[in-house]
């Protein structure tokens, strides 16, 4: 009897060491259990607090308007102080802004006729039937002296009353004004003015009438 105890000894201790000696990594991996379900949304965060908004810029000065620096005159009657002859009239208009700005500004002499026609100086006008130049109306400017002159001359005849005066007897007959455009002056689509419309110069420019 005491000797089968002895066997039976053996036997236990050999499967414990048996057991011992298997681990978690023998055998093969058994198959993925299938997917848990989703866990809830959690509740949204408190929401933070709004951001303190930026000071307003400055605003910016308004710029300079077109006609700025553009000088202008009334509207005026012819004075031929130079001379006057019945075939020739000459007078001279003085500015010292014709002076300053003779090299690199732009002077305009506009003519408006009792008809409400405006023509930029020199403007001539033909006979209707032969072609023939009848009146010939020229401006020049005298250099850095300052003055300009406009001169009317009449090839055919002597002149007639509406050729060449400002208001007579009630009725107004011509009138003249300058405009003078600067050199400095940069303003974009001026190189694409025509001077001779004087619509387009006054609207351009915002001059009064």
């Amino acid at each position: 009897m005491k000797k089968l105890n002895g066997i039976s000894k053996l036997l236990l201790l050999a499967l414990l060491i048996g057991l011992g000696g298997c681990s978690a990594e023998d055998g093969a991996v058994g198959p993925q259990g299938p997917q848990g379900a989703s866990g809830e949304n959690g509740s949204q965060g408190i929401q933070g607090e709004q951001g303190v908004q930026g000071e307003q810029g400055i605003q910016g000065a308004d710029g300079e308007d077109g006609n700025a620096n553009v000088i202008y005159s009334d509207w005026f009657f012819p004075d031929w102080n130079e001379f006057d002859a019945p075939r020739a009239k000459r007078m001279i208009v003085t500015d010292p802004e014709f002076g300053q700005n003779y090299d690199d500004g732009v002077i305009l002499f506009y003519w408006i006729t009792n008809n409400g026609s405006t023509f930029l100086v020199p403007w001539n006008s033909y006979s209707t039937i032969t072609g023939a130049l009848n009146i010939s109306r020229s401006m020049n400017v005298r250099g850095t002296s300052g003055d300009v002159w406009i001169t009317i001359r009449r090839y055919d005849r002597d002149f007639e009353t509406r050729d060449t005066f400002g208001q007579f007897e009630g009725i107004i007959y011509n009138r003249l004004r300058y405009v003078i455009i600067p050199g400095n002056i940069n303003v974009s689509g001026k190189s694409a003015l025509d001077y001779n419309d004087y619509e387009a110069v006054k609207a351009f420019y915002n001059l009064p009438d």
